[in-house]
């Protein structure tokens, strides 16, 4: 008896955290999901299949180093050497290699011969003067780079009112309440830099520029110096003994530094070489969407864990009579995330129309809207390959 008793006590409790566990799944659940989506590239590529990776030149460097002291600014300029300067090449170059190979469009070749030339006119004279047949290589992608970049170290420079003496209020009255004007320095550390980079395709039968792409990225971080609260912080650090402020109470924390130099350059690089890759080679990325909040609770745990197809067996279920726009919107994106956009569209408008103002569901809508669109260029694109 006293067993039976407490196997019913056990299997109690044991329902009573299942609850609470699926309780807090629901509620702590974040209702996004990720769907993956492929874009077309801009540019018409379609008889470009392997690619190889030529030169990326500098064309123009300027480092500078300032600093500032008592007013007085010096500026050391930085010299490069060659082994340097085709270091920062390669830097950029593997940048735009490892974009081109994480999607699956081109095949990437390394030659030799291709990496070694530096413009337009040595491709073309290579080609034709030593009677080089490109084989199995369509084109080849070179770039050219320009880079400014200068370190500052220096102070900012502030005149502050200090209260040096508080007398008792009773005794304020009789101009005992003395302050001073002392001049702060505010140390500081800076590093802002441009790069422009040029980006190339050339097909080589025939030879022609079939992408060129420019653009420019700046960067700018800034550590220490005077903030808002100087004041109050001024006058934490003095006292009736001593009135000199000691900088060192206030400088920039060591806990923040500035990025290195290649670090600087390769953030600007994976910047611009994504719009470049973007525009020649079909590109795929994950999306985060949001889930509405529908009648049917378990979709949202069922759509984050990617359990698509189980999802839309529920929600059709679910939204066979009378139903609930915001279970028919997320139908609409379990079809969009198995790739069934003819589904996804139709489910996206059927609960746009229940609810016009809803702006969740206009943005599915018009999503697919454009998805259909390219639809027809990118699987022309994909079966190229």
């Amino acid at each position: 008896m006293g067993y039976s008793t407490n196997n019913k006590i056990i299997y109690f409790y044991q329902k009573i955290l299942v609850f609470f566990i699926s309780v807090f799944l629901l509620s702590s659940c974040s209702k996004v999901t990720q769907v993956k989506v492929f874009n077309p590239s801009e540019i018409d590529t379609l008889n470009i299949n392997n690619v190889a990776i030529g030169e990326f030149n500098i064309q123009q460097i300027f480092l500078k180093y300032k600093t500032e002291r008592n007013g007085t600014w010096e500026t050391y300029k930085i010299a490069l050497d060659n082994s340097q300067k085709k270091s920062i090449g390669r830097s950029i170059r593997a940048r735009v290699v490892n974009l081109l190979t994480s999607t699956p469009y081109f095949k990437v070749i390394f030659r030799d011969e291709f990496k070694k030339l530096e413009t337009d006119d040595e491709i073309k004279q290579f080609i034709s003067t030593s009677g080089y047949r490109t084989e199995n290589i369509d084109a080849v992608i070179s770039g050219n780079i320009w880079l400014e970049i200068e370190r500052t170290d220096g102070v900012d420079i502030s005149k502050e009112e200090l209260q040096y003496f508080r007398p008792p209020r009773s005794k304020r009255d009789l101009g005992l309440n003395l302050s001073i004007d002392q001049v702060v320095w505010w140390p500081y550390k800076s590093t802002t830099g441009t790069l422009g980079l040029e980006v190339k395709m050339i097909k080589l039968n025939p030879t022609e520029i079939v992408a060129n792409s420019f653009e420019t990225r700046t960067f700018s971080k800034r550590i220490g110096g005077r903030n808002k609260e100087s004041f109050q912080r001024i006058g934490e650090t003095i006292s009736s003994s001593n009135n000199q402020f000691n900088s060192k109470n206030d400088k920039y924390s060591d806990n923040e530094i500035l990025p290195a130099f290649n670090q600087i350059i390769a953030d600007l690089a994976i910047s611009i070489a994504n719009g470049f890759v973007q525009k020649v080679s079909v590109t795929e990325k994950k999306e985060t969407l949001t889930i509405a909040n529908g009648d049917f609770e378990n979709s949202k745990i069922l759509i984050e864990a990617g359990a698509y197809n189980l999802a839309i067996e529920q929600l059709q279920k679910t939204t066979a009579e009378n139903p609930n726009p915001n279970d028919l919107y997320n139908l609409g994106l379990c079809f969009e995330a198995i790739g069934d956009y003819g589904l996804a569209i139709t489910t996206y408008r059927e609960a746009w129309e229940r609810e016009p103002d809803n702006l969740l569901f206009a943005k599915g809508l018009g999503r697919i809207e454009k998805l259909l669109r390219e639809k027809p260029k990118l699987q022309k694109q994909l079966e190229s390959r």
